[in-house]
């Protein structure tokens, strides 16, 4: 475990990172799972795209992406930008972003505006957003 920005960052295996409370997964399916929580500030964001590029980077090809928004907290303006150029990275392929609190919709949406990425869609359940990326 390591101390990062105040926030503690542990890799569970290779394919598990956390930082804080967040947690990112690469499953077998080639889906990155991303859980937020609570906020993600200026020094978290900085962690959160060391820990997505990673492990981005174990991944063969492009990786879906399944962003849990549902315990999310509004992101500083710099994290919203930190987001938005993880997602924009050339081996991203789709990405779902879910939560049903009218919170995350607004993050999402927000997002989802100033990206360039073309293959984002918000969804109000888990269900729905794993459909779309399978």
């Amino acid at each position: 475990m390591a101390k990062s920005g105040g926030r503690t960052m542990k890799e569970d295996n290779v394919r598990e990172i956390w930082i804080g409370e967040n947690r990112f997964y690469l499953g077998e399916d080639n889906i990155l799972y991303v859980f937020n929580v609570g906020n993600v500030d200026d020094k978290c964001i900085i962690e959160i795209r060391k820990a997505m590029h990673k492990l981005i980077s174990l991944s063969v090809g492009k990786v879906n992406v399944l962003i849990d928004i549902n315990k999310a907290e509004k992101p500083s303006t710099k994290a919203r930008r930190g987001f938005v150029e993880i997602l924009e990275n050339e081996k991203v392929g789709n990405v779902a972003i879910f939560g049903a609190h009218p919170v995350a919709r607004v993050m999402a949406s927000f997002v989802m505006g100033i990206t360039r990425k073309k293959n984002l869609c918000f969804f109000k359940s888990k269900e729905e957003a794993l459909t779309w990326l399978k």
